[in-house]
Parts: C-alpha cells; sequence; structure tokens
C-alpha cells in the first residue's frame, strides 16, 4: 500500500472570496443576499480572501506537514454565461495546484463543492438535462488544464447535503423544496453529472484517480452481537421515503454497483424518472477509490424483540458548537468498514473535523482542547478498521476557519483561526496536534 495519506480539506466558496473578480455570479452569492438565509447575517464575498492570500494558506499546509490538499474547483472562475473559458480564474487553479506540486503537497481536486453558476441554475440547474453536457465542458476544460498538476479528483462533494438541504429543504443555496417526483430527476442528473465527468477525466489524464465524495452518519452499534452488526449495516444502505435524498445508497449503490437499489423501484414505481441502461453504464464509469465525509454518528443497540433501537444522546453528551455534530469516534471504524463491506474499494476519509467556539486567548495563542481531543480519538478508530480493510488516507477538514453555509461565519472547523476583520491567520492547538500526529505517522 502507499503511504498513508495525511491531508486538508478546503472548498473554493467558503474560503476565496474576491465573490466579483473573475467570476460569474454563484447560487449561494445569490442565497446570501436574501434577509433570513444565513445565521449570522453574513456572506462569502470575502470569507478568507484565499484568491488572493492562496501562497500563505500553502506555507501553512507545508509547515503542518500534510503530504496532500483537498480543494475544490469554482465553476464560476472557469467558464462565463457565454460558454467561454475565463483565463484568470484558470490560471488561479493551475498556479495553485503548481505551487502545490513544488512545496511537495498532493493536489486532490474537487470538481463540484455546491457553488453552481447561477446562469445553469437559471436554466433549471439539476432539473435540466442538458446539466450533464454543461458539467462535462467545464471538466473537459479545467482537467486538460491541470492535467500537469494534478492527478487525484473528486467529481462531486456530499450529494446528500445539495439534495436535501438545498432542493428539500430549502436551507442551502438554491433554496428549493422540490416534490418527490422532481428530487428524483434531480438525484438521476447529478449522478449524470458524475458519470460523464469520469469518462472526460480519464480520457484527459489517463493516470487519474477518481472518486465521488458522499457524506455519512453511521450507524454505530454499542456491542459485538453479530446480530446487532448486521442489523446496523442494513440501516446504513436502508432507503427509506422521506429521508432517501439524505441517504447513502441512492447515489452509492448506481455508481459502485451499477443500479439503484431494488426498494428504490418499488417506493418511487409511479414517479420514477427516465432510466435507461446507457444512463446506468455512464453513472457507473469505474473509479478507484470510496471516499467519504464522516464527522458523527449514533450508537444502537437491539431491543427485547431483537429490533434495532438508537440510544438517545444524554443531556450533556459531548458534542461540537454545531447542533448535528455529536463525538462518535468509532463512526470512524464502522461507517468505512460497512462501506468497504459493500462497496469493495479503497478507502479514503476525505472529510472528518470538530467545529469549536474559538478564541484568542489572553496569551495570544487559540487553545482548543475538545478539538485535539476529537481529532485523536477518530484516528485511533480508523487506525484500527485499517487493519481489517484498505484505508488509503485522511482530510481534515478544515485547514482554515471559514464560511460554513448558511452557519455563516459563526461557526470554526478550523486548524488556523481566521480573524475576519484583518484576515490574519493564528495556528491554533489543534494545528501542532495534527502536526504531530503526521510526524508519527500511521
Amino acid at each position: 500500500m502507499e503511504k498513508f495519506i495525511f491531508g486538508c480539506a478546503t472548498a473554493a466558496y467558503q474560503i476565496e472570496g474576491a465573490h466579483n473578480i473573475n467570476k460569474e455570479e454563484s447560487i449561494w452569492d445569490r442565497f446570501t443576499k436574501i434577509e433570513g438565509n444565513i445565521l449570522d447575517g453574513s456572506d462569502a464575498s470575502i470569507a478568507c480572501n484565499s484568491y488572493h492570500r492562496y501562497k500563505e494558506d500553502i506555507n501553512l499546509l507545508k509547515n503542518l506537514g500534510v503530504s496532500a490538499y483537498r480543494f475544490s474547483i469554482s465553476w464560476c472562475r472557469i467558464v462565463n454565461k457565454n460558454g467561454e473559458k475565463i483565463k484568470e480564474g484558470i490560471e488561479y487553479y493551475t498556479n495553485l495546484a503548481k505551487l502545490l506540486k513544488e512545496n511537495g503537497i498532493e493536489p486532490f481536486v474537487t470538481l463540484y463543492h455546491w457553488d453552481m453558476p447561477g446562469y445553469i441554475q437559471d436554466k433549471g440547474g439539476f432539473l435540466n438535462d442538458e446539466i450533464s453536457n454543461d458539467f462535462a465542458y467545464y471538466t473537459d476544460i479545467i482537467t486538460k488544464a491541470l492535467k500537469p498538476y494534478v492527478k487525484y479528483f473528486i467529481t462531486i462533494n456530499e450529494p446528500q447535503c445539495i439534495m436535501f438541504l438545498g432542493h428539500r429543504l430549502g436551507l442551502h443555496a438554491p433554496g428549493l423544496k422540490l416534490n418527490d417526483k422532481d428530487m428524483l430527476h434531480a438525484i438521476h442528473n447529478l449522478l449524470l453529472c458524475h458519470g460523464k465527468a469520469v469518462s472526460i477525466i480519464r480520457a484527459n489524464i489517463p493516470n487519474s484517480k477518481i472518486g465521488f465524495a458522499p457524506c455519512s452518519r453511521p450507524m454505530v452499534p454499542k456491542d459485538k452481537d453479530p446480530l446487532l452488526y448486521k442489523k446496523c449495516y442494513e440501516k446504513y444502505f436502508e432507503l427509506k421515503d422521506y429521508d432517501y435524498p439524505n441517504l447513502v445508497s441512492i447515489y452509492s449503490d448506481p455508481i459502485f454497483l451499477g443500479d439503484y437499489p431494488k426498494d428504490y423501484y418499488i417506493l418511487f414505481k409511479d414517479i420514477l424518472p427516465k432510466i435507461n441502461d446507457e444512463d446506468l453504464d455512464i453513472i457507473s464509469q469505474p473509479i478507484d477509490y470510496i471516499y467519504q465525509n464522516i464527522y458523527t454518528g449514533n450508537y444502537y443497540i437491539l431491543d427485547k424483540n431483537n429490533e434495532l433501537k438508537m440510544e438517545e444522546f444524554y443531556p450533556g453528551y459531548p458534542e461540537g458548537n454545531i447542533d448535528w455534530l455529536q463525538v462518535v469516534p468509532e463512526a470512524l471504524y464502522y461507517g468505512p468498514k460497512f462501506l468497504y463491506d459493500r462497496y469493495k474499494k479503497p478507502i479514503i476519509i476525505s472529510e472528518n473535523g470538530f467545529c469549536n467556539n474559538d478564541v484568542i486567548s489572553l496569551d495570544g495563542h487559540v487553545h482548543d482542547p475538545e478539538r485535539s481531543d476529537y481529532i485523536k480519538r477518530y484516528l485511533i478508530e480508523l487506525k484500527k478498521v485499517s487493519k481489517e480493510i484498505p484505508i488509503l488516507g485522511y482530510f481534515y477538514w478544515s485547514l482554515l476557519d471559514n464560511f460554513e453555509w448558511n452557519s455563516g461565519l459563526k461557526k470554526r472547523f478550523g486548524l488556523v483561526y481566521v480573524d475576519y476583520r484583518n484576515q490574519n491567520r493564528l495556528e491554533k492547538d489543534s494545528y501542532y496536534t495534527y502536526q504531530n500526529i503526521i510526524k508519527e505517522g500511521f
């Protein structure tokens, strides 16, 4: 096995800023302008200003000692509304990738991390059957430009959040609340975007390594009972009616197994999108890795009838400074194990991190022992499962504090503190914790 990958991850919209420089308007630029959409009323027009300060951020990565940096491309900086290349945007990403390579850091590029161009949404977004061709066109441009520097690509990040939060609940851009028929149509088009992108990456960069980065909240059995394990595994991939846009199998089964789950055709038999063998062949183009974003999970036991029962978190249970982030380290054991059992591909944890209420202390430092503890606990579990299945890498989310989508600038996941008044960066204690872990090796 290759040397274990220790990395950090970011997303273009969350860190770049420069919202009106060499860039088209995105759906998130629009979404943040609507009063009430963002918890603290902030936006990402400046964010971490990484568009202008990326060299400083690369120095932080180099000093941290990571071997890889996962960042995303803003589609809005690559193709304008007339279908023309944005030269300056393409140069920005090629310069970023080149400088990473020069500093011994492998670029891992995500093609879509939620910032769809507004002009694409105006044509219907994921409800427009032409979107996969538009995405293929964009993919062709950027992969040709990055070919000298990048071989690792992730097509789409967290389709669950794209669809459930952005198209079911309206909490994320584009702020839609689709009915089931339209939702299934949108999911199918998203998967076609993925599949067509895979083919183009392979054609443009023959030695490329490709993946897809969903997220999940694993079911963690509280004991070693084989029946409990079996039921947790089954529930992890179960397709349920209302929650289906937020689940694993509706996206990963077509990609890795070549078709939607059987329950998909039963649950939605009257409202299915048009699905043919050609579509499924496109979607299931072979990819190299299972990427997965895992932050938390839930504990399960068997009740007196041997039925699965979720344990409630007790009052005061350890959690991050965001309502969904309970500390469940074993999620990084069982999640990868379940995924490998089903899909049989090497696994890379593409995001894992802790949101904390960080402040600069009187001594001028940021002390965040909760984050350091979180990283250690989760990596213990990942190392344990790596003795059973192929685990190739881990990306901490995030290098920098950044614009945390509908939570705005209030929520901090970074190893590096960002003072949004002046963009100053300050390494937190957890930065040095992760640095030491990297030095010790996996």
